[in-house]
C-alpha cells in the first residue's frame, strides 16, 4: 500500500511540479539563448561583454535582497500549507523583508554612482540591470514551490520570456543599443511579476497583514545562514566574470559567460528535479526515497555532464557564430563542475536542509567559496590570472570540495539509510 501510494505521489506532485519548474527555467535560459546570437552578432562581443559584466555586479544586490528568503520560506510556506492565517503572516513578513532590502540596495547604488569611477560612468547599464531586482519581490516562486503549484508560475514565465526574446529582435538594432538588452528583460519580468502578484492575492486568496517585529524578527533569523550560502554561491558563479573583467577583455568576459551559460542549462534537469523533490522530503523525510533520488542524480549528472563535453563545439559555434571559440575549452572544463554540480545541488536543500540540517549546507558554500577566493589569491601571486583556462580549473575544484563536504555530513547523520 506505502508503495503504491508514493508511487501515486511522485507520479502526480513530484513529476507535475519537476515539469513546470523544468519549464519556468527552460523558459529562462533557453530562450535567451535563442536571442544570444543575434544580440553578440548586433551590439558586438564587447559590449556583450560588458553587460555580462554590469549583471555579476547587480547580481551581488538580487542576492542581498532575497537575504536566503527563497530557501527558508519554502520549507516555511511547505509546512504551513493548510494554514491560511500562517501563510498570510509568511507571505507578509518575507515580502516586508524584501522590501527593505530592495530600497536599501537601490539607496548605495545610487551613492556608488555619485563616488564610484566605474559606477558612475556606467550608471545608464547599471541602472537597466538593477530592475531586475524588482522581479525578485514579485516572483514569489518559494511560495508556489511550498505548496507544490507551479502551473501558473510557468505560464507566466513563459509570456514574460516571450516578451524579452520577442523585443530583442525588435528594438536591437546596432551596437549603441546594448544597454536596452537588459532593460528589455527586466520589462518582461516586471510584467509576469505584476501578473504572479495578482494571481498570489486574487485566486491563492493570500492577505498583507501587520506582522509582529518579534515574527519578521524570527523570519530574518531563519534565512540569515541560508543568505550566507546563497552570497557564497553568488560569488562562486560571478567573482571570475568580474576578474577576467578587471584583468582581461570584455571579449573575454563573454567568452567565459557564454560557457558558464550552456553547463549552466544543462544543470536545468537536476535542478528541477530536485526543486519538486525539496518540499516533499521536508514533509516526509522518507530516507530510502532519498537514496533512490541520490542514484538518479548521480547517473542524470553523468549523462548531462558526457553530453555537454560531447556538444561543445557545436553549442559555441551556434551562440556566437565563430566570435568566441574559446568558450569550446572553457565548456568542456566545466563540464567537471556540471557533474559534480549537479549532485551537489541534490544534498543541499532536497536532503541537508530537509532533514534539519542546514549548518553543514550552508558551510559547505562557504568553504567552497574560501577555497575560490584562495585559490584567486594564489593565482594572483604566482601570475596565474594571466590564463582564463585557471578560472574555470578553480571553480572545479571548489564545486569537488562542495561535493565532498556535504556527502560526509550525509553519510554522517545516515541520510541514506536502508
Amino acid at each position: 500500500m506505502s508503495s503504491f501510494t508514493l508511487r501515486g505521489l511522485i507520479r502526480n506532485k513530484l513529476v507535475q511540479n519537476t515539469g513546470y519548474l523544468s519549464i519556468i527555467e527552460i523558459f529562462r535560459l533557453l530562450m535567451p539563448f535563442i536571442a544570444l546570437p543575434y544580440i553578440i552578432k548586433t551590439v558586438g562581443v564587447t559590449n556583450y561583454g560588458s553587460i555580462v559584466f554590469a549583471q555579476a555586479i547587480i547580481s551581488y544586490f538580487q542576492i542581498f535582497i532575497n537575504w536566503g528568503l527563497d530557501i527558508s520560506a519554502v520549507k516555511d510556506v511547505s509546512i504551513s500549507r493548510n494554514n491560511p492565517g500562517e501563510l498570510n503572516r509568511i507571505v507578509s513578513s518575507v515580502l516586508l523583508i524584501k522590501l527593505l532590502y530592495l530600497l536599501l540596495s537601490a539607496s548605495l547604488l545610487i551613492v556608488a554612482s555619485l563616488f564610484v569611477p566605474y559606477v558612475y560612468e556606467n550608471a545608464g547599464l547599471l541602472f537597466c540591470c538593477f530592475l531586475l531586482c524588482f522581479t525578485d519581490i514579485l516572483f514569489p516562486v518559494w511560495f508556489y514551490q511550498g505548496i507544490e503549484k507551479m502551473k501558473y508560475l510557468a505560464l507566466i514565465k513563459f509570456i514574460s520570456i516571450l516578451f524579452y526574446t520577442v523585443s530583442i529582435f525588435i528594438f536591437i538594432r546596432r551596437a549603441d543599443d546594448y544597454i536596452y538588452v537588459p532593460s528589455l528583460q527586466s520589462l518582461g519580468n516586471i510584467l509576469g511579476g505584476i501578473i504572479s502578484m495578482y494571481l498570489l492575492l486574487h485566486v491563492e486568496k493570500i492577505s498583507f497583514c501587520r506582522v509582529q517585529k518579534k515574527y519578521i524578527v524570527r523570519t530574518f533569523k531563519e534565512s540569515a545562514p541560508f543568505f550566507i550560502s546563497r552570497i557564497s554561491v553568488v560569488l562562486n558563479n560571478s567573482i571570475a566574470k568580474i576578474i577576467s573583467g578587471v584583468f582581461f577583455t570584455m571579449d573575454m568576459v563573454a567568452a567565459f559567460d557564454l560557457a558558464q551559460k550552456i553547463t549552466a542549462i544543462a544543470l536545468v534537469p537536476i535542478q528541477m528535479v530536485n526543486q519538486a523533490i525539496y518540499p516533499h522530503l521536508a514533509r516526509t523525510l522518507n530516507k530510502l526515497f532519498a537514496r533512490k533520488m541520490l542514484i538518479v542524480n548521480v547517473a542524470l549528472s553523468f549523462v548531462i555532464a558526457m553530453s555537454v563535453f560531447a556538444l561543445a563545439p557545436y553549442a559555441v559555434y551556434y551562440f556566437s557564430k565563430g566570435e568566441l571559440e574559446a568558450s569550446v575549452f572553457l565548456t568542456r572544463i566545466l563540464c567537471v563542475w556540471l557533474f559534480f554540480g549537479g549532485i551537489v545541488v541534490y544534498l543541499g536543500g532536497p536532503v541537508l536542509v530537509s532533514f534539519g540540517y542546514p549548518k553543514p549546507f550552508n558551510d559547505s558554500v562557504i568553504l567552497g567559496t574560501f577555497i575560490l577566493l584562495i585559490s584567486y589569491l594564489l593565482l594572483y601571486v604566482c601570475g596565474g590570472l594571466d590564463d582564463v583556462l585557471n578560472f574555470a580549473y578553480v571553480l572545479c575544484f571548489s564545486e569537488i570540495a562542495m561535493f565532498s563536504y556535504r556527502l560526509f555530513y550525509c553519510m554522517k547523520y545516515k541520510l541514506f539509510a536502508r
